[in-house]
């Protein structure tokens, strides 16, 4: 079924390509002020098509509009017959045109990941170089989020050293989301300082010790979750794909709602499926949504600080009972929020801190030989060249990259 579901995806246009004459692809930048039911009415779709979803494919739907790259199929009379809006960066939503009327069904996003290793020396800043480099501006951005905890960026001159080991998909030629750092390092003064991500998608330093230590607060006092966070998973007996970009907190009506941390409201009103809602934009590019309350607080435009009322707990919107739905981003990202809200600034022990040095024994022995041999890069370029070494993808492979 899966496997159909992405054979499908992957021959999408070429199909109505070669059937449609005229029909042309088109792709453009999702407008973040617009919704998915002021899109439809643009194309005089109806939206009674939204009925068939459930809540949560509705809610889902609420979430497009981060600036992702879509994709059009019009026939040469300027109707639209087909439609990809990628929801975060795992699934997307596919409109369609058919004989009897227009469909709309949640798929996911055909792409490729790989691992990549970048190596630069410093010319101008380690930010701007990975930009010019690496051509990839989210990567130079989480970089400097990982080792800021860490390494004064004041005192990086020209000639230190850079390397990145980093996860990245690929979508048609372009990256897609957020790269996934492993290891990122940087020698400057002649000192390596190394960050290392775990398997509890925590970063630490080489003596095990975690660096990120400003996490979020919970946002009820007392936490019952009754549905948990799932960014891409196939329903084994709905036989479709199925998405929860948050966490849900079961509670009474009234319950007081909880900034999980300081920062500042950039959206509070009535969004879609999620009812009345609180956005509030936090340090690091964080943003955390606040959905279906009974009552509002916190306005537009105001600051507050973490454990500051900023609504109610309720039932508005697509609901089936009093609950808050918590979602966490990073850059229109839609991230696990109990990885933050669970955090505890106890370093590794055990076990978990034995599996730590492994893990970091293995990344340091592979990126100082890199260094001493002078291995090119394996990075991504730009559209039209990669510049991918097949001699170098079996050397990464090889060592179990």
């Amino acid at each position: 079924m899966k496997n159909n579901v992405f054979m499908r995806i992957g021959i999408l246009f070429l199909v109505f390509s070669v059937f449609t004459f005229a029909a042309k692809v088109q792709y453009s930048i999702w407008d973040k002020g617009l919704g998915f039911e002021q899109y439809l009415q643009e194309h005089n779709i109806s939206q009674e098509i939204l009925e068939n979803l459930d809540k949560d494919d509705l809610k889902l739907i609420d979430e497009i509009g981060y600036n992702h790259r879509y994709f059009e199929l019009i026939a040469s009379n300027g109707v639209l017959l087909q439609t990809l809006l990628p929801i975060g960066d795992e699934l997307q939503a596919h409109l369609f045109r058919t004989h009897t009327g227009y469909k709309i069904e949640i798929l996911p996003i055909s792409y490729q990941k790989d691992t990549h290793v970048a190596v630069l020396e410093v010319d101008k800043s380690p930010h701007s170089d990975i930009v010019t480099k690496v051509k990839n501006k989210r990567l130079s951005t989480e970089f400097t989020r990982v080792l800021k905890h860490s390494v004064d960026f004041r005192g990086i001159q020209k000639k230190d050293k850079i390397a990145i080991v980093y996860d990245q998909k690929m979508r048609l030629g372009q990256p897609l989301g957020v790269p996934d750092i492993k290891v990122a390092m940087i020698e400057s003064h002649g000192k390596k300082n190394y960050v290392f991500k775990h398997t509890d998608a925590k970063y630490y330093n080489e003596q095990g010790e975690v660096l990120i230590q400003k996490y979020m607060r919970k946002p009820i006092k007392h936490v019952r979750i009754t549905s948990h966070f799932t960014n891409r998973r196939f329903h084994p007996v709905l036989k479709r794909w199925k998405a929860h970009h948050g966490t849900d907190f079961g509670a009474k009506r009234g319950t007081p709602i909880l900034a999980a941390a300081d920062g500042k409201v950039i959206f509070s009103g009535w969004k879609g499926g999620y009812g009345k809602v609180t956005k509030i934009q936090h340090n690091d590019g964080y943003v955390t949504l606040y959905a279906h309350q009974s009552r509002l607080k916190a306005k537009k435009g105001s600051s507050v600080k973490a454990g500051q009322i900023i609504g109610y707990v309720g039932s508005t919107g697509r609901s089936t009972g009093p609950h808050l739905h918590f979602g966490l981003y990073k850059n229109g990202r839609a991230i696990n929020p109990m990885r933050m809200v669970k955090f505890s600034k106890e370093g590794l022990t055990g076990q978990g801190k034995k599996a730590f040095l492994n893990r970091k024994k293995k990344y340091t022995k592979i990126i100082n030989k890199i260094f001493e041999d002078n291995i090119p890069s394996y990075v991504w370029n730009t559209v039209n060249e990669v510049s991918v070494l097949p001699s170098m993808k079996t050397y990464y492979q090889n060592r179990g990259w």
